[in-house]
């Protein structure tokens, strides 16, 4: 299988993984009619960003996003790539947490959090530790299992939908364009690893089109499954809306009931996918960047895989978890659009350089 459909795959699931959970609620907390609206233009931002990161990676084929700030200079580099460090490991500590969260409120409700805690930075560290050939190998296997699975859960809901539950169809402005959430919305952008993927590979925006078609129909899926079942004011009310409503079909007739199918596969296996390729980044940018021959980037992976734990392990309640969301969300964003910008910058600013030169 080609490097381009697993990093493909890698796109897919690293959205879901990092949306399909606290992304309707803020869907629901920004608007009470038109929700489509919010998600298509939330997908055409990123679109544009994403079209704009490709454009840059082109100028440097064969290079990821830290060999073109390496020849930008290395005190550029310092100042884009360790904040992006501290913010991963930030954010891997906070998905860590939300998802055990979610994984003790509906399996294990007298299970205290760090076992939970535990089994996933466990398995999430080995999986980063043996390298990108192992995460796409694996992505390709989770995202053949799980989406099958994720598709029978969606249209066995079916069966509990209200339509008229989404109605008003249309939204009668687009002022939630200037909504803080918004902007939280922005920020679970999973395009970003796709700079450090470059070097396997030739991107190209038709390509990772498609896969972002893929995401759009998931966004919209995980809207409007718990909006079609619960409707508007009772989404308000509920924490996880579509952990909840998919937990609401009744198919005991099958082999597997609906939380094992969703909440074991999907939860565990995209987290699982989604942090070893955020750890496999920070020990990446670590080691190409201080350039230390003792320390290899396993020992980079390792130490903040640890750290992450920790974070994750001492957060005291819920209240800070949601704190720790918008914090990490808010760095998401800048990270977001400074990294396609600046790469772009520098690609055209290194090509007018080699013109001028030739021409000189």
């Amino acid at each position: 299988m080609s490097h381009r459909l697993q990093i493909g795959f890698v796109f897919i699931i690293l959205y879901i993984g990092l949306n399909h959970t606290i992304y309707p609620d803020l869907i629901f907390q920004l608007t009470n009619t038109g929700h489509w609206e919010v998600v298509l233009c939330q997908g055409l931002l990123q679109l544009t960003l994403i079209w704009i990161y490709i454009k840059g990676l082109s100028y440097f084929p064969g290079q990821d996003v830290i060999d073109i700030y390496l020849k930008a200079g290395k005190l550029i580099a310092f100042i884009i790539l360790i904040p992006f460090v501290i913010s991963l490991t930030a954010l891997i500590a906070y998905d860590i947490r939300l998802h055990t969260e979610v994984i003790i409120s509906v399996f294990l409700s007298r299970t205290p959090y760090w076992p939970v805690l535990v089994l996933l930075f466990f398995i999430t560290t080995y999986i980063a530790l043996n390298g990108l050939g192992t995460i796409l190998r694996s992505s390709v296997f989770i995202f053949l299992i799980v989406i099958p699975l994720m598709l029978f859960v969606i249209l066995s809901s079916l069966i509990n939908f209200d339509w008229h539950n989404a109605t008003p169809v249309w939204h009668s402005s687009f002022d939630f364009l200037m909504e803080k959430k918004f902007f939280y919305l922005m920020g679970f952008a999973a395009f970003l690893p796709l700079g450090f993927m470059a070097y396997k590979t030739k991107l190209t925006f038709g390509f990772i089109f498609l896969a972002w078609v893929c995401v759009m129909i998931s966004f919209l899926s995980v809207v409007y499954i718990p909006l079609f079942i619960f409707g508007q004011e009772a989404v308000m009310t509920l924490p996880f809306s579509m952990i909840r409503a998919i937990s609401s079909v009744d198919i005991r007739w099958f082999i597997f009931n609906q939380q094992t199918i969703f909440l074991a596969l999907s939860l565990i296996g995209f987290t699982v996918i989604l942090n070893a390729v955020l750890l496999w980044m920070i020990g990446r940018i670590m080691h190409k960047m201080l350039k230390w021959k003792k320390v290899k980037t396993s020992y980079w992976i390792i130490v903040f895989s640890i750290i992450a734990f920790i974070f994750a392990l001492f957060v005291p309640s819920r209240s800070w978890t949601d704190k720790w969301f918008l914090w990490s969300a808010g760095a998401q964003v800048y990270f977001m659009i400074v990294i396609p910008f600046s790469t772009l910058i520098c690609g055209f600013v290194m090509k007018r350089g080699r013109v001028s030169y030739e021409k000189g």
